[in-house]
């Protein structure tokens, strides 16, 4: 389900006191997953996931696409605001509109439809529970779809893992560093460099091959010796006036009828 909020300013005050508002309504999550806005990555963000007993994950700088669930309903809700004159009307049918596992928002969060402008039967507005393991599964399988066709499209496969120490070309910082440990975020690396030590995305990271140790002129000469010589033997003295094939057969001439 996707909870709403308006945050006028975005301070990480302001953003503590709306998830507060939210934890009271509907229970402290175990994960919490936000991008790496300032409101964030604070030191009082770190506090109040400690005080609250709660897991809190950001998503990879540079990389919005790990947390694409909430930039997508970020977008829609936003190109949905542009477009209403009445702000709670439209997130009202939001809300109430189904998805594509045929439930709505508010559906899968109450367990009823709510009531809206639109005339409805009675009957409708009754509290109806989903199926929620069945609803799980028909998730699960549908993503999986979405993976395999997004993977089949894009032509995706995995990155082998990189080592501390390991240098590394940053492509969105067009710089040179060094890993130097494991993000505990997943697929995420520390990596010093110039421009300090910043995290990346593994999609971010192209690591920098080894030079070569020998040279090619070191490289043909331990060949060279490596290689066993070969003696050649000595060729067999033909006699004058026989004629031999190129594998050292004698050819005898036919012996003809002197009429």
């Amino acid at each position: 389900t996707k909870l709403l909020s308006n945050l006028i300013p975005t301070r990480s005050a302001n953003v503590i006191v709306h998830l507060k508002s939210v934890f009271a309504r509907h229970g402290i999550p175990e994960i919490l997953i936000t991008d790496n806005g300032p409101q964030f990555a604070c030191q009082e963000m770190k506090d109040f996931a400690n005080e609250y007993c709660f897991e809190h994950v950001t998503s990879s700088p540079k990389y919005p696409q790990s947390n694409g669930e909430a930039e997508r309903t970020v977008q829609t809700v936003k190109n949905l605001l542009k477009k209403a004159s009445d702000p709670y009307k439209a997130l009202l049918a939001y809300r109430t509109t189904a998805v594509a596992n045929g439930y709505s928002p508010a559906q899968l969060l109450m367990g009823s439809r709510l009531r809206t402008t639109l005339p409805v039967l009675p009957e409708a507005l009754q509290p109806c529970v989903p199926d929620l393991q069945r609803l799980r599964h028909m998730e699960k399988e549908r993503r999986m779809r979405q993976r395999e066709c997004f993977n089949k499209i894009h032509g995706t496969r995995n990155l082998d893992k990189l080592l501390p120490g390991q240098s590394v070309w940053i492509t969105d910082a067009k710089a040179q560093g060094t890993v130097t440990s494991v993000h505990t975020t997943p697929r995420s690396y520390v990596v010093s460099g110039l421009q300090g030590t910043i995290r990346r995305n593994r999609s971010h990271l192209v690591p920098i091959p080894i030079p070569e140790t020998q040279t090619e002129p070191q490289l043909t000469q331990s060949n060279e010796k490596n290689t066993p010589e070969t003696v050649s033997e000595p060729k067999e003295q033909q006699t004058p006036g026989v004629v031999c094939t190129t594998s050292g057969r004698e050819v005898i001439k036919p012996k003809r009828l002197n009429l």
